[in-house]
């Protein structure tokens, strides 16, 4: 069978699908994975077929407005309203996406016959093309606490955006609102309580892939002191701008001046970002690429701003985690978090001196936390592997 795979370039949304996509490959199936150019270095990475459609977005552009940033207008608009908000703006961006790479994905179908579609929910070219080929899709969440669904105007009722019914109308295609299934890598405690329905939702146990690497020697080797990972994901920076930088920098001193040794992430970054972080002690370690499971499974915590792929991968590894938040994604996945006992949260806008550090020997040094993140793993391992998700889509395809 041909199982065609498709994200947007975001190596976030890319990620969580390998696990899968190796499995049916194992499995004997044909798979190939499309997106548009600059993420095919990172899927060709992973060593599956990758296949090039359409065109890439200025997305910076929509960064550099600060479109994605849940400010306040004014004292008359609430939270709430901010953060709708930034998914309104979200939502636009993906349809600019999907006009960009849906005419090459439906070319490509129409050329190799998938039998089945499995994309990122967030990436509409997917479920368009899906429609237009006549063939089942799959959405395959990418773990957030919160289903937030760009489609529809609320996040959680059935009022669906404008916006994404005109994708569908320029193919004459009955708009495809839901997916033929869903496959959920959120384990169940960290599923936000009255969230949307989804059905038919296939839960899968998150298998992190961080990307390929190697892990340093360094890493074995113990130095005596609790070792604390602080990174701040991949899409901080450019939603927040270089604030979040200054402000990590800030948070590793007052971390490490409790003497933790430090493993700070700085892959990807040019030195001109690195020089907002500020100066650091000798017991922190400024880290370039490494995968993110590999680094975590000599850490005894991690500090973070509340990304998805990054809370799953220490959920994964059994370590309690410090949420340090401010965009929606990562304020509902630490609230989730914090409700399993597995971790804390603080908000950014709410740090003052010695928040941070406070909360890091609550995480050391508290058993319930350990304790709680050992049983979230636990619960994670126990969700059906990648491989026992293949069926699935064999049975779709039937």
């Amino acid at each position: 069978m041909r199982f065609l795979f498709t994200t947007f370039a975001a190596r976030p949304h890319l990620y969580p699908m390998v696990p899968l996509a190796w499995s049916a490959l194992a499995a004997g199936h044909e798979v190939r994975i499309a997106s548009t150019p600059s993420l095919l270095a990172a899927i060709d990475g992973t060593g599956l077929p990758s296949v090039s459609v359409g065109s890439d977005i200025d997305a910076e552009s929509w960064f550099a407005k600060g479109n994605f940033r849940p400010r306040q207008e004014s004292t008359d608009t609430s939270e709430l309203d901010a953060w709708r908000r930034v998914t309104d703006n979200l939502a636009r961006k993906q349809y600019s996406v999907c006009e960009a790479m849906v005419d090459d994905l439906v070319a490509f179908g129409r050329a190799w016959h998938p039998d089945v579609i499995v994309h990122d929910p967030v990436t509409f070219a997917g479920p368009v093309a899906a429609e237009v080929l006549g063939v089942p899709s799959v959405s395959h969440l990418y773990g957030l606490a919160r289903l937030l669904r760009l489609e529809i105007e609320d996040w959680v009722g059935d009022r669906v955006r404008p916006g994404y019914l005109e994708l569908f109308e320029r193919w004459n295609r009955t708009p495809r609102v839901d997916p033929t299934a869903w496959i959920d890598p959120c384990p169940p405690s960290l599923r936000w309580p009255g969230q949307r329905e989804i059905s038919p939702r296939h839960a899968m146990r998150y298998v992190p892939y961080n990307g390929p690497g190697r892990a340093p020697d360094w890493l074995l080797r113990p130095s005596g002191r609790p070792r604390i990972c602080v990174t701040w994901g991949t899409s901080q920076h450019k939603k927040l701008g270089e604030g979040v930088m200054e402000m990590f920098g800030r948070l590793t001193r007052e971390i490490a001046g409790q003497g933790a040794e430090v493993v700070l992430t700085v892959g990807g970054m040019v030195p001109e970002q690195v020089g907002h972080l500020g100066p650091m002690p000798d017991n922190v370690r400024l880290v370039d690429w490494v995968p993110l499971n590999l680094l975590l499974s000599r850490c005894q915590a991690i500090v973070h701003t509340g990304g998805t792929g990054v809370l799953l991968t220490a959920a994964a590894a059994g370590l309690p985690q410090l949420g340090v938040t401010k965009i929606p994604e990562g304020e509902f996945n630490a609230v989730r978090l914090a409700a399993t006992g597995a971790g804390l949260q603080v908000r950014q806008d709410d740090l003052k001196d010695g928040t941070v550090g406070e909360a890091v020997g609550a995480l050391l040094e508290e058993t319930g936390h350990r304790e709680a993140a050992e049983r979230l793993r636990t619960e994670m391992t126990a969700e059906p592997s990648p491989a026992e998700l293949v069926p699935v889509l064999e049975n779709l395809a039937k």
